[in-house]
């Protein structure tokens, strides 16, 4: 997942090179060994991912909202990056926002929250004003818990 512009930036960049890349191999004759074509493949699949990531991205740059809706507990890391950038602030501005450094969201980002205490991720969603509801999966009654 792009989790920021430098890092939208560097994805196209290297979109570029794979497509130069696909462009090299299939140039270089009709008939492509088994290696060449495994190496392709992979090229590919790798355009694919990196296409699906920048449109995400963009995505979320424009009209996220739809993005940001219902979502298992274990997306939370994902919800508040992509919440940063549907809100188009840079990491420096969230952080700010958020009342915590920057280094610190860089670090909590880089590693997905998995390092988070509750208490700054409640500090994080009562910031941010994002409203987190639970349902419960025996009786399927909701609870807010931010």
């Amino acid at each position: 997942m792009i989790k920021n512009e430098k890092q939208y930036k560097i994805t196209k960049k290297k979109l570029l090179a794979i497509y130069d890349e696909i462009k090299q191999i299939h140039g270089t004759s009709e008939h492509l060994p088994a290696k060449e074509r495994l190496i392709l493949v992979s090229l590919m699949t790798m355009q694919d991912q990196l296409e699906t990531e920048i449109a995400t991205y963009d995505l979320l740059k424009t009209k996220g909202s739809a993005l940001l809706e219902e979502r298992s507990i274990d997306d939370l890391p994902n919800l508040l990056i992509e919440f940063k950038i549907h809100s188009g602030m840079t990491q420096k501005e969230f952080s700010e926002k958020v009342g915590i450094k920057e280094q610190q969201l860089q670090r909590y980002e880089a590693e997905n929250f998995k390092s988070i205490s509750f208490k700054n991720l409640l500090k994080i969603l009562h910031a941010v004003g994002l409203k987190i509801t639970v349902k419960g999966a025996i009786t399927g009654d909701n609870q807010s818990i931010a």
